[in-house]
């Protein structure tokens, strides 16, 4: 007599996993769910990733900290500078605007996890923000003046390896004439029109224009553009 074939028996988890997988499906295909139904899923989904790139974004900082050459040397810099960095002044928090970071010399410094596509990215935030910490702590910079947070924004742009080659092209920029240059004025003009006190675009271009040349060459606490 045969032996009978078991059925393997099936986890929670794994059903578990099947149903959010119908779910998504349904969701993708909007066959067999309502309108209740898809946008209480969407939020669910939309929690989850967020989670997921918070997490994402803890982790990569620890390891950052611990392991990336140009983080440990900002942070062995603003040690010089009598700012102690510690994890605790990077805080992953999702943002709506379109940027990746931030920094707030009361707050510290913002990553945007939803925003930031991947480690490298994130290391080259890190470096941007904590350069903007070293000129605080270093030149105490006014940030509601348009012409020192001109200065800033294009030594970040310039030292924290943003405008490499190989993220402009990420970005769908192929300029392959002073490609360094026109990024580090671009973005430094892109965040100098967040300022409060910048009325249009045109006034954000003449405080980088004006102090693009002296600012562009100053690469403290860097020996050169790494």
């Amino acid at each position: 007599m045969a032996d009978k074939e078991e059925t393997p028996a099936v986890s929670l988890k794994d059903m578990k996993k099947f149903e959010k997988w119908t779910k998504s499906l349904k969701y993708i295909t909007g066959l067999g769910m309502d309108e209740v139904e898809r946008k209480d899923f969407k939020k669910r989904l939309d929690v989850e990733l967020e989670e997921y790139q918070c997490n994402q974004c803890e982790v990569w900082k620890d390891n950052l900290l611990k392991n990336s050459p140009p983080v440990r040397f900002m942070v062995e810099q603003l040690r010089k500078v009598d700012k102690e960095m510690t994890k605790d002044d990077f805080q992953c928090i999702p943002c709506d605007e379109m940027r990746s970071g931030g920094f707030s010399p009361v707050d510290g410094i913002l990553l945007c996890p939803n925003k930031i596509g991947s480690k490298t990215h994130q290391e080259h935030t890190m470096v941007h923000e904590m350069i903007h910490m070293y000129d605080h702590h270093k030149f105490n910079v006014d940030w509601s003046n348009l012409k020192h947070q001109a200065c800033s924004e294009v030594r970040a742009a310039s030292l924290s390896g943003d405008c490499r080659w190989t993220r402009e092209m990420q970005r769908g920029f192929f300029t392959f004439t002073k490609q360094h240059q026109v990024c580090v004025k671009r973005r430094a003009v892109l965040s100098v029109t967040q300022n409060p006190n910048c009325k249009n675009v045109e006034e954000a271009e003449r405080a980088v224009s004006s102090v693009f040349e002296s600012c562009f060459a100053d690469t403290r606490p860097f020996d050169e553009i790494y």
